[in-house]
């Protein structure tokens, strides 16, 4: 292992010096050579309209060892908004509507009769999400929810909206279901139909198509397979995520709705997208700046999030019509949108200023794809990338001793990695893989093993009090109060604010 990441330093530290001197074709040959091995998907990256370099790395089928190559298939999952949005924006043009209308004037049946189009574009309605579903998958364990599902489990919706419309921004999904039954009701086609003939066509995207249940094209079959690992932290084999039991809600039962992801295409149709929509073929111009423009809330504030979307480093970022907008200290403004379901992420971004674009698909959804996309725009900038992680998760070690050879020798294991360099710990792995194997796993004895690897976390992370909460939880499940209360007292003297710990507390206390 030393030797390996002794060549990661080296050819890291040849790269870094030779980003001046060569050029930025030589210096993607180079990074993306770097980083191959540990990326398992699609990147392109291009200026100016042409193409720089492309990365296509791993297995599309990792089971069947089938390689991803450049004309490999992926559900864009989220970046299918972007795509969603300027099919609104091209009907509102033809005066099918008005942003500001509210949805009902076309949608009858939609029960909340404040929420307007433009609420729905921009994540403000106050609608719930995935959670709609969740009484209708209860009772009906096999339904593969659909569009046509999304109205009359509104109408069931006991809760309300969780705020007045324009007043917060909340990602929702369900919003841009929505808008593809709107797309359908004033277009007189069917979302697919209308996508094909005014976007994919327009934009030349002949390797782009919508995937409907329950008629999924014969060419899905070919597309790039989402892979997961069904308990993570003990297990590191990668099998396909829709066969993963625990991912059945949101892999299987929501598979069959369209508007919010469904797109299925590759990283050159994808600039073909690009290059269509910014050069004026798809929206008249006014109506590109309105999709670009920063979301303003009720208050008149304009709404931020200090995080950005995959993407490392320093930069915020904020909301348009159906596009992130990103902006960074070394870059400027750019827009976009990430996309993430289990298994997958992707990633489009275009800096306007510079007509830089970066696309990125990954089927594992690897935790170090942003890292790598953050670097490539950096070499795009002739910056330095960062720098490229070769340490192991130590959590996964120890699981995997814990599984198989018990407490006494993972903990031995653990304590003798814990200082070298090779390994890095990471207190979120920590929880899912106690929450993985007391909730997720079946064998003999994984209860014990579950509140084992809390209280190890417990002296591991003595600062969090999220790990003495998430050890009071387990404890309480397995009726363990009087020490779920002990934990729970210790996370709340830690965090006041830790209101869901104080309910779990009284809760204990009034049962004495």
């Amino acid at each position: 292992m030393k030797t390996i990441i002794i060549y990661f330093m080296v050819a890291l530290a040849s790269l870094i010096m030779n980003c001046y001197g060569q050029s930025k074709t030589d210096n993607f040959k180079n990074y993306f050579d770097l980083i191959s091995s540990q990326h398992n998907g699609n990147i392109l990256v291009s200026q100016n309209g042409k193409t720089i370099a492309q990365l296509s790395s791993g297995y599309s089928n990792i089971p069947k060892k089938q390689t991803c190559n450049i004309n490999s298939s992926f559900n864009l999952a989220s970046i299918s908004k972007v795509i969603t949005s300027t099919a609104v924006l091209q009907l509102r043009d033809k005066g099918k509507f008005k942003l500001d209308d509210p949805l009902t004037n076309y949608l009858k049946e939609f029960p909340f009769k404040d929420v307007t189009i433009r609420h729905l574009l921009t994540h403000t309605s106050g609608l719930p999400d995935l959670e709609l579903f969740e009484e209708l998958v209860k009772h009906f364990p096999d339904t593969i929810i659909t569009n046509r599902n999304i109205i009359p489990e509104l109408q069931k919706w006991k809760h309300g909206l969780y705020f007045k419309p324009g007043d917060e921004f909340r990602y929702c999904n369900t919003e841009y279901n929505l808008l593809a039954l709107l797309i359908e009701k004033t277009s007189g086609l069917k979302f697919n139909t209308y996508l094909e003939k005014n976007i994919f066509r327009k934009a030349g995207m002949h390797h782009t198509y919508l995937s409907i249940y329950p008629d999924f094209d014969s060419k899905d079959k070919l597309a790039v397979i989402p892979h997961g690992k069904e308990h993570p932290g003990y297990d590191s084999t990668y099998t396909a995520a829709d066969s993963i039991p625990r991912y059945k809600y949101l892999n299987y039962n929501n598979k069959g709705t369209v508007g919010q992801g469904g797109v299925m295409s590759t990283t050159t149709d994808l600039l073909l997208f690009d290059r269509a929509f910014f050069n004026g073929k798809l929206l008249k111009m006014t109506s590109l700046q309105e999709a670009l423009t920063p979301l303003t809330l009720n208050n008149g504030s304009t709404y931020y999030q200090d995080r950005m979307d995959t993407l490392d480093g320093e930069g915020k970022m904020t909301y348009g019509l159906g596009w992130e907008i990103f902006e960074q200290p070394d870059y400027g403004k750019s827009v976009g949108h990430g996309g993430y379901k289990i298994g997958l992420a992707t990633f489009y971004w275009h800096n306007i200023a510079k007509d830089q674009v970066l696309i990125g698909f990954d089927n594992t959804a690897s935790s170090e794809f942003g890292r790598f996309l953050t670097s490539s725009i950096a070499i795009l900038n002739d910056k330095s990338p960062l720098a490229i992680r070769t340490s192991k998760s130590l959590v996964t070690l120890y699981g995997t001793a814990l599984v198989n050879r018990g407490i006494d020798y993972a903990a031995s294991v653990l304590n003798s990695n814990k200082s070298k360099e090779t390994y890095y710990l990471s207190e979120w792995e920590m929880n899912e893989l106690g929450y993985n194997l007391y909730y997720m796993s079946k064998f003999k004895g994984h209860e014990e093993l579950a509140l084992e690897t809390f209280k190890l976390a417990t002296l591991l992370f003595q600062d969090s009090f999220n790990t003495y909460d998430s050890y009071a939880q387990l404890l309480m499940e397995s009726g363990k109060n009087e020490e779920a209360v002990m934990m729970y007292s210790k996370s709340i003297i830690m965090n006041p604010d830790n209101e869901q710990g104080k309910q779990k507390l009284a809760q204990l206390l009034n049962e004495k």
